[in-house]
């Protein structure tokens, strides 16, 4: 229970307070995922004999597509959250909820 709550200040630190979508979160372990591969494979697994695509063994490139992958989600994570968001807004004619009173 300690650790949710930390989990929830650290996000509401990092998002500056504001919604994180949930696809968005998802890509963010992903890219964390792949930057532990690809330390790994910089580090340990570099010595490991692999195919070689280039001038780079397998492993890595693998870890760097992860990462994009995990970037790609968050990406659209954000763009579907954003679109979502237009359509609630689109909802409330007349009304302006941020309006300076």
């Amino acid at each position: 229970m300690h650790v949710r709550r930390s989990t929830a200040r650290f996000l509401d630190a990092a998002s500056g307070g504001l919604r994180v979508p949930v696809l968005a979160k998802v890509g963010g372990l992903v890219i964390a995922f792949g930057l532990g591969l690809d330390t790994f494979e910089h580090t340990i697994g570099h010595s490991m004999h692999d195919a070689l695509i280039g001038a780079f063994p397998l492993g890595e490139h693998f870890a760097h597509l992860v990462v994009v992958v995990g970037m790609v989600l968050v990406l659209a994570g954000i763009v579907a959250d954003g679109i979502r968001m237009q359509r609630r807004l689109g909802r409330r004619e007349g009304r302006t909820p941020h309006a300076v009173r």
